[in-house]
């Protein structure tokens, strides 16, 4: 865990819930708040990470997918081999920065590789896997802070905005199914991360009640 003066800081919630308007307020408000992003894969100067990373994956995934299901796609063991090796980095960068602020990040990660991934990463013997990486996530982040909306509202907000969503032309109902999932699997990582370490802080808003500038102000407080 990190110190009072450096903090790791992750946005999460549904589409529609304003995670990046958010950060922009909170980097636009104090120098000291930085947002960081996850290793790219596409980017040459990241490829020892993502080989050395793989590499030590590898032993465990291979023998996991003997089960008879499909194999990992390319992303997703790229997002498992970021999960292995990002907070080693985060830490080096706090060193620059007091706040790093991440709109996809570890907990982005670690629920949609292990809700969406194959089968066989929710089975018992990938157990020990997510431990370690719960246990390694739950040590790096200092803070979660989970927004929400009321699912009339994020409808609204996921139809009127530009940017394509897997359910922005579904009805009503199938929509209000696939956030129920989506709180769920958010919920399910969020309890694994607080049960392996009980001092991780977890600050939940409504954005239906409160504007991006109201939690802004209530963060910079938290950040200080």
């Amino acid at each position: 865990m990190n110190n009072d003066s450096a903090s790791i800081v992750e946005i999460v919630g549904p589409a529609g819930a304003g995670k990046t308007t958010l950060c922009q307020a909170l980097c636009h408000a104090r120098k000291s708040i930085h947002m960081g992003n996850f290793p790219d894969v596409r980017k040459i100067s990241y490829a020892p990470f993502f080989f050395w990373n793989g590499l030590q994956l590898s032993p465990t995934l291979l023998h996991l997918s003997r089960h008879n299901d499909r194999k990992l796609t390319r992303r997703e063991f790229a997002w498992l081999s970021i999960l292995n090796g990002w907070s080693g980095i985060l830490q080096r960068d706090l060193k620059k920065n007091k706040t790093i602020m991440l709109d996809q990040g570890p907990v982005y990660l670690l629920t949609e590789t292990k809700e969406l991934g194959p089968e066989y990463l929710r089975a018992p013997q990938a157990k020990k896997l997510w431990q370690t990486l719960y246990s390694r996530w739950a040590e790096t982040l200092d803070m979660i802070v989970w927004l929400d909306a009321a699912d009339t509202d994020l409808v609204k907000r996921i139809r009127s905005r530009d940017k394509e969503h897997i359910v922005k032309n579904e009805s009503n109902e199938t929509t209000f199914k696939f956030l129920a999932r989506y709180r769920e699997a958010y919920e399910r990582t969020i309890y694994n991360l607080e049960i392996n370490h009980m001092g991780l802080k977890i600050l939940r808003f409504d954005t239906s009640q409160e504007s991006p500038q109201e939690i802004a102000d209530q963060l910079l407080f938290e950040f200080q």
